[in-house]
């Protein structure tokens, strides 16, 4: 099948563009309009004149491609294009409307002459972005028209859908492209050649898929040019391929569930082939390749990739709607082929972190004096069936019961007739007409036997409600059989009823710990390389420690598999990478999930629904949440629904009342089993108020705010996160409110750039929205000591803001670039951006920002030497901060004041000082002044010999920045604990801390931290020459 011709044609007096055109074409339109009004006379060969050419042919060529398709609702190739071309555009536009026309020759003159002599500082400079030259624009369109392969004013590549239809029309010009190829080895050629085959069956254009993937290929190093990040997609494209090659059949069908997954890679690889070429076209426009817009498009390619693998991984293994009843067959033998045997299973070999649990169970079997009953609970991958095993092996129960010992499973049985007649040819008994019966008389006749029933939640969770009683009657003889003891393994929390069990206080087994986790993927894979010992130490902590999910872990490094690449698979993937054999609830983690998961009530969506709001939250649900979204889900019983889920060990509840799933199960459910939209919306709404309640300002309620928002941190990070990772609109307003605050919060706690990374590209066309969360990104930009970021966040924002004639809060971000110039060592850059903010704040009679302004001047004074004048500076402006109540601000003066002192040699008046301020710095919660605070007061007492108080101050200070991530902080307080070690003759523990502060302080670009680390590494060479003589 060839391709389809184009036929030009012009739309309907009814047709509807869709929006992204709609938009794109009044881009378009506004770029020829400010084109016109820029130019006195109108010249197509003028470099804005062919602008607006090129701008309004791919407009065109766009909306012919569309009309002629018919296309209502754009494919998503399409839109792909429509979004990277409406987004070139929009920058086009917006850089164009801070041009200004040219005015006459002598008006140029008087502008000329009246800025060279004018004292002051325009007010409104032109905004940073305006750096783009038009001449850059216009490359990047010539670029982009030929990407799209216009062709009588239409495009061929909207129009075709695919970007490689050569290989449709020609599959041996492709097969021989690939053969010979020189980019790619000979493995992957193999398995791209596999895949031509194996698509032939595949409508157009889905065919052009090998082509696209090796044109991704060819042009590798230049995407890795502007992004190293972008290779990682590129290797998730080449494994989706790797997989489909080893598929077992030579064509793939329209409509089969692997052709979808298929189209829907297809279309995953067209649009990163897309935007990527686009990124190659536009190299040059520095903020359209901007590391925001580059960690949108990996986010939104992986993303789409991820889609596409869960559809092959569904395809190619179970699918996870099966049921009960056909898992369990396709991981085990029909009922005729069932072989119950009397020999029991090998002892585990490998059992680290039970022994607890096994010394207890042991202790139970083995005692005389009364009839036990065991039963061993827990979710799915929690090692049950080990624990059993190994119980069943021990040696003292082995000396107990002798040949008495059976473990019989009830994985494979169809019913409860089933199992029990299983069990007579375990125990050697011929077939009865009462198979009950006649195990009852048979475990009767004799002294002791042990019998475990293993799986029982097969029969016992059944759908068929009679199944459930007849197991629970059967349970319920076994016990009453004074010589038999009683072993059952089960998925779930709930025990059977009727039954007297010995360990009902501790029945449900728990995750391993770390230490056992790492003795068990030691015991398998062996020792890893140091380098990789973090990635396995994270990796097993990502899997929350579970025994099933350590050891398909560690079955996968043994098998040659590298820790980063399982990284970066799980980082994708997630639990669909753990498994070793397609199904199997021993060999694959989905699998095993799924089988709890399907033992859900068919009848009564309600725990799965509960279930899948929950696996949205990586930190819990809460009782506040939970009551609120009983009453906006419509939930009738949710204490009721919570049990069913409980029950089957899906999640589990802590003494807090907390909702928790353990992360396989959560990752499983959270890709597998979305909430319905109603219900998400009505989560989103519950926590776009929590979100509302994070504190905005250090003051006396700023304590009790943080203790009620930080517990949800997480589930809001996650919760907001993957909103802005699906949402096709502009975000609402509530989304952008949410994090904003979130993250603005974050500064007063561990500061997290995470949220406005992802939420600013979706808000360019919002400035008064992107110039507050770009703010909000500079001052976290500062914290995170990335202050050439914080500098450029800083700027854009006061552009924004001046353009919005927001005066005040352009001349904050004036301060937030002051303190960047100040920390590099640029004085007069810092007194030049402090000054004009000075006197906006000044004109607006705004006293409590001057007084901000005048602290900043007086700490560029105190960094200079001059302390006199800084000391003023900060006395004058403490007492406007107490005037305004402005505690905090008030604080920090006291805290200079006393680091004054301290210089000056006044100890005691320091003390004084740093002690008031520390105390208030406490009482305001502000962890990151109480860092900063304890490292000042630490120095105090180091020159007051006092030597443990001030390791355990400076402690405090090293810990916060730490969690907080503040390379700063951590850098001060290893340089002034170097010189407590110092002052004690510990000349190596001295030099060892100052060298970790000078390489922390040069790679966060702080000049005069390293140079006095390189004063303090030049005095302690004096001491030890001293010391040595």
């Amino acid at each position: 099948m060839t391709a389809p011709a184009p036929v030009p044609a012009l739309p309907s007096t009814t047709y509807k563009y869709p929006p992204k055109i709609v938009e794109l074409r009044k881009y378009a339109d506004s770029i020829s309009k400010k084109a016109t009004d820029l130019e006195s006379k109108p010249q197509a060969e003028s470099t804005l004149g062919q602008i607006s050419a090129h701008a309004l042919s791919i407009a065109n060529a766009v909306e012919s491609a569309c009309a002629a398709r018919s296309l209502q609702v754009l494919e998503p190739f399409t839109a792909v294009a429509a979004d990277e071309i409406g987004r070139l555009l929009s920058s086009c536009c917006t850089d164009l409307v801070y041009l200004k026309p040219k005015p006459p020759k002598r008006e140029r003159l008087g502008i000329l002459v009246s800025r060279t002599f004018s004292r002051s500082r325009s007010p409104f400079p032109l905004p940073v972005h305006t750096t783009t030259s038009p001449d850059d624009y216009l490359a990047s369109l010539k670029a982009v028209e030929a990407l799209l392969r216009i062709e009588n004013g239409q495009s061929q590549l909207v129009y075709s859908g695919t970007m490689a239809p050569a290989a449709v029309q020609s599959p041996a010009f492709l097969q021989n492209e690939i053969s010979t190829s020189t980019v790619i080895d000979q493995v992957f050629k193999t398995a791209l050649l596999t895949m031509t085959n194996v698509k032939d069956g595949l409508p157009f254009p889905f065919k052009a898929i090998p082509q696209t993937v090796l044109h991704l290929h060819q042009h590798v190093e230049d995407y890795r040019a502007i992004d190293n990040s972008i290779a990682t997609v590129i290797r998730k494209v080449d494994d989706f391929v790797e997989i489909l090659a080893k598929f077992d059949r030579q064509n793939i069908a329209p409509g089969e569930d692997i052709a979808r997954a298929v189209e829907r890679f297809f279309r995953a690889v067209q649009s990163i082939f897309l935007r990527l070429e686009i990124l190659r076209a536009t190299a040059t426009l520095k903020k359209l390749v901007a590391p925001t817009t580059i960690q949108t498009v990996v986010a939104g390619a992986e993303a789409e990739l991820h889609d596409a693998r869960r559809l092959l991984d569904m395809a190619l293994q179970v699918n996870t709607n099966h049921t009960a009843r056909q898992i369990l067959n396709a991981q085990g033998p029909a009922k005729s082929n069932v072989n119950y045997s009397s020999e029991l299973p090998a002892s585990p070999k490998i059992l680290h972190g039970r022994e607890k649990e096994l010394s207890r169970l042991v202790s139970f079997v083995v005692d005389r004096s009364r009839p036990i009953r065991v039963a061993i609970m827990g979710a799915g991958g929690l090692g049950k069936t080990t624990l059993a095993n190994a119980v069943v092996q021990h040696v003292d129960v082995a000396a107990t019961f002798v040949a008495r010992r059976f473990l019989v499973t009830a994985e494979a049985a169809v019913g409860v007739d089933d199992l029990l007649t299983g069990m007579l040819a375990t125990f050697g008994l011929p077939a009865s007409s009462d198979t009950l019966a006649s195990l009852l008389h048979h475990f009767r006749s004799h002294e002791r036997t042990l019998l475990v029933i293993d799986n029982l939640e097969t029969i016992w969770n059944s759908a068929n409600a009679q199944q459930r009683r007849m197991t629970e009657d059967v349970l319920s003889k076994l016990a009453n059989v004074t010589s038999l003891t009683l072993i059952i393994t089960c998925r779930g929390a709930d025990l059977p009823p009727d039954v007297e069990w010995a360990n009902r206080d501790a029945v449900v087994l728990s995750t391993l710990s770390p230490e056992a986790a790492l003795a068990t993927f030691t015991d398998i894979a062996g020792n890893v390389p140091a380098p990789d010992q973090p990635i396995r130490n994270k990796l097993l902590e990502e899997v929350d420690y579970t025994p099933l999910a350590v050891t398909l872990l560690a079955r996968l490094v043994a098998r040659g598999k590298q820790l980063r690449d399982l990284d970066r698979r799980w980082n994708s993937v997630h639990t669909s990478m753990l498994r070793t054999q397609p199904n199997g609830r021993l060999d694959n983690a989905d699998a095993s999930i799924q089988l709890s998961i399907a033992y859900l009530p068919s009848e009564d969506p309600a725990p799965l629904q509960l279930l899948s709001l929950c696996a949205q939250l990586p930190d819990g649900m809460r009782l506040p949440v939970r009551n609120a979204l009983g009453r906006l889900c419509g939930f009738r019983d949710l204490d009721g629904v919570l049990d069913v889920i409980r029950g089957l060990a899906l999640v589990y509840v802590t003494d807090d009342d907390t909702i928790r799933m353990l992360s396989p199960i959560r990752l499983y459910v959270l890709e597998k089993h979305r909430p319905s939209a109603a219900h998400r919306a009505s989560l989103l709404e519950i926590y776009y108020e929590i979100a509302g309640q994070a504190p905005r300002v250090l003051d006396s309620q700023f304590p009790a705010a943080r203790d009620k928002i930080l517990p949800e941190l997480s589930n809001l990070d996650a919760l907001l996160m993957s909103e802005m990772q699906t949402v096709d609109e502009p975000p609402s307003t509530n989304l952008i409110d949410a994090v904003n605050t979130v993250s603005s919060f974050s500064g007063h706690n561990v500061p997290n750039e995470r949220l406005l990374m992802a939420l600013i590209p979706h808000i360019e066309h919002l400035p008064h929205s992107l110039a507050f969360s770009l703010s909000i990104l500079a001052r976290i930009h500062w914290l995170r000591d990335a202050y050439n970021l914080c500098l450029d966040a800083a700027t854009r924002a006061r552009a924004l803001y001046q353009f919005l004639g927001q005066r005040s809060a352009a001349a904050r971000c004036d301060i937030a670039m002051a303190k960047v110039h100040r920390l590099k060592g640029n004085y007069p850059e810092a007194i030049a951006s402090l000054s004009t903010a000075r006197e906006t704040f000044n004109d607006l009679d705004n006293q409590l920002d001057v007084a901000h302004c005048d602290t900043d001047f007086a700490v560029v004074a105190y960094e200079r030497g001059n302390y006199d004048d800084a000391a003023a500076l900060f006395t004058s402006a403490r007492e406007v901060f107490l005037r305004l109540d402005e505690q905090a601000g008030a604080a920090y003066c006291q805290q200079m004041l006393g680091d004054i002192h301290r210089i000056q040699r006044n100890y005691q008046a320091a003390e004084t000082q740093l002690e008031s301020a520390l105390q208030t710095y406490t009482s305001l919660g502000s962890m990151l002044d109480i860092a900063r605070c304890s490292c000042s007061l630490g120095d105090v007492y180091r020159l007051q010999r006092r030597f443990d108080a001030a390791l355990e101050r400076l402690q405090v200070a090293y810990d916060i920045g730490q969690k907080q991530g503040n390379t700063f902080r951590i850098a001060n307080a290893l340089r002034l604990r170097s010189y407590v070690h110092q002052d004690q003759g510990e000349f190596a523990q001295a030099r060892r801390s100052l060298l970790d502060a000078q390489r922390l302080y040069k790679f966060i670009g702080d000049t005069r931290g390293s140079e006095q680390c390189a004063e303090g590494l030049h005095e302690l060479d004096e001491d030890e020459k001293v010391g040595n003589m």
